[in-house]
């Protein structure tokens, strides 16, 4: 089994602490000048969804899970659960909606993402860094608003968040699915 030390963590990394795959959420490095650096991390389950934070010392080699990554697309909702397809083989996966967690509400149909794979059976979706949501329901739009007067907003997920005051119902916006926060107008992105 392939091992990483610490300092070679990243963002959604998924290690095999005592035989239990767990998913690098966030990090970051402690210690003085007259103590060893250690590594503060907070992983979260992969198969409850439950978040925990670890602390590695700075030699510790850690296990890295053997995972697959394969492109799907979200089909749609079945009671409780998300069925996604395959992109090139078109087979359903289905995961619970306490295995996708808070992602819910950056998931659309026929929108695209990457499905992590572990012993052949899917096991959670990375979403891309932004989603375009579309405003459903804010306050009016405020003319010549600027970027520091925000208003909440309820998206067409069911996400609330805060927007800038020039945006009206009907809008596509781009939101951060790592921060959960207004990241620009679609048009914005687009030259």
């Amino acid at each position: 089994m392939q091992t990483v030390l610490p300092s070679d963590f990243k963002r959604g990394m998924v290690l095999m602490l005592a035989g239990v795959p767990q998913v690098v959420e966030e990090f970051h490095i402690s210690g003085t000048a007259q103590t060893k650096p250690k590594l503060h991390a907070r992983l979260r389950h992969l198969r409850t969804g439950r978040l925990t934070d670890h602390t590695f010392l700075e030699a510790e080699r850690v296990p890295l899970a053997d995972v697959q990554y394969r492109r799907v697309e979200f089909s749609y909702h079945d009671r409780e659960d998300f069925v996604f397809s395959d992109v090139e083989t078109f087979e359903e996966l289905t995961l619970s909606a306490k295995e996708i967690g808070e992602r819910r509400w950056f998931i659309k149909e026929n929108q695209e993402c990457r499905a992590l794979f572990l012993e052949g059976r899917p096991v959670d979706i990375i979403l891309p860094p932004t989603v375009v949501l579309e405003v459903t329901d804010t306050a009016a739009p405020i003319r010549g608003g600027s970027d520091v007067a925000w208003k909440p907003a309820v998206l067409d997920t069911g996400l609330e968040i805060m927007v800038p005051l020039f945006i009206a119902p009907g809008e596509k916006i781009r939101v951060d699915t790592t921060e959960r926060k207004y990241a620009g107008r679609e048009s914005e992105g687009k030259k």
